[in-house]
């Protein structure tokens, strides 16, 4: 603990042991996600998929900032797992629309849960510091939604939960195109 009254010194080591526990959580999840079968970025398109209404792959392109071809390998692995389906468009039939399945939305599920899942030494925090966590972390939260730069609109990030909301989750791995885990 920093002994201090300098406000900016305290907000950044405040900050920082946040950033390496936010980060020991994502790689703990990030190896639960391949114990399910998935990428990274296969759980964020799933995540994506449950928030958009149906529509083209193009979409998920759109949504990303990524490549079209990349965005269609992705889709291609997903719907292998039986995730999601192409769908002919009824306005359109050269276009394949994307619906989530049952099977999507139960693995989206499983994804969820991951996120929201908090580590033990969280679990075992007094009442007051959850409350003063909550506070601060509400507070961060509706700061970041403000800002219009959330990490549902990049790639990188794994399944947000539902229950701390569509933009808690940070993501440690780019957009800009695929890695060889992906």
């Amino acid at each position: 603990m920093v002994d201090t009254d300098n406000r900016d010194e305290l907000a950044r080591h405040a900050w920082r042991l946040l950033m390496t526990a936010a980060q020991r959580h994502l790689e703990t999840t990030s190896h639960e996600i391949e114990h399910l079968g998935m990428s990274k970025v296969m759980a964020a398109f799933l995540d994506a998929l449950t928030t958009m209404p149906t529509g083209p792959t193009n979409q998920l392109a759109t949504r990303f900032g990524v490549n079209p071809a990349w965005v269609t390998d992705i889709v291609d692995r997903l719907e292998a797992r039986g995730d999601v389906v192409r769908c002919v468009s009824p306005d359109d039939r050269r276009v394949k629309l994307l619906e989530l399945t049952d099977a999507g939305r139960s693995t989206y599920v499983q994804l969820e849960a991951l996120f929201a899942t908090p580590p033990p030494e969280l679990l075992d925090a007094p009442i007051e510091d959850l409350r003063a966590f909550a506070r601060i972390a509400e507070r961060l939260g509706a700061r970041h939604e403000t800002s219009g730069s959330g990490p549902a609109s990049r790639a990188d990030q794994g399944p947000p939960s539902r229950a701390a909301g569509p933009s808690s989750a940070a993501g440690p791995s780019s957009a800009a195109g695929p890695s060889s885990a992906d």
